[in-house]
């Protein structure tokens, strides 16, 4: 399944490696950095419990909308255009109710550059708008696939504290060691990342940029090079990226 906006980091290019490394004797599936829900949405169901969680008030919204009031969502996109204007005037305005809120977030980010939501996506060749009716399509199928997922809103320590367990699986994505940081995640501190998931009682597979920092700071657990093309900046450069995990040797 597609997930409804592409987000700074999202895991479209790289859910099907990741994928393969996730085990399958798990009895709940946690994102404690949710994002677009890429990987979560890779497969109809990874196991009886189900937790996306994410900080960011707007992507926490947008999931709460999806999964309760799909249809006026899909009226709110109605009609919407791709135009500078418009764009400029929904960054003034973000709206009054939960759902015009979850509207204006969904266009901003499918029609700014890099899904940043801070400058209108086009240039002199091609339009960088994506059809507001491709993203209305996927709304009532994502809330049926929400249907039995729980939605949180909490900081990730939190999140993986109430859901550890030894049959738990937390599939961890924060933000990169050198990537873009959204507001939310600006001076985050990875190291306190290492020092909580050493002390999780289940299994989990991170994902991050590869660097040397982050190397020496996982060294001892499982790291699996990937790489993988530039999504936001459309260059063919390699991005390379590490899986990192507490199961299955090094």
């Amino acid at each position: 399944m597609e997930a409804l906006i592409t987000w700074m980091g999202g895991k479209k290019q790289l859910r099907e490696v990741i994928s393969r490394h996730i085990p399958e004797d798990i009895s709940g599936y946690i994102e404690p950095f949710g994002g677009a829900g890429w990987v979560m949405l890779y497969r109809e169901r990874w196991a009886r419990l189900e937790v996306w969680n994410d900080l960011d008030n707007d992507l926490y919204n947008m999931f709460m909308q999806v999964k309760f009031h799909p249809e006026e969502l899909m009226r709110e996109l109605e009609g919407m255009l791709h135009s500078r204007r418009l764009f400029s005037e929904m960054l003034k305005n973000r709206g009054i109710t939960e759902i015009q809120r979850a509207a204006r977030f969904v266009y901003l980010v499918r029609h700014s550059f890099g899904a940043l939501k801070s400058s209108f996506g086009t240039g002199k060749t091609q339009s960088g708008g994506v059809r507001m009716s491709l993203a209305q399509e996927r709304i009532l199928p994502l809330a049926k696939r929400l249907d039995m997922v729980t939605v949180e809103n909490l900081d990730y320590r939190e999140c993986i504290s109430k859901y550890d367990s030894a049959k738990n699986f937390f599939y961890v994505d924060p933000p990169y060691y050198k990537g873009h940081t959204y507001e939310n995640s600006r001076g985050f501190d990875h190291e306190e990342l290492r020092n909580i998931l050493e002390s999780v009682h289940g299994r989990w597979l991170l994902s991050y940029d590869d660097c040397s920092e982050i190397r020496e700071l996982y060294q001892g657990f499982k790291i699996v090079p990937v790489v993988r093309k530039k999504g936001i900046t459309r260059a063919q450069d390699d991005f390379r990226e590490l899986i990192i995990m507490n199961y299955g040797g090094k």
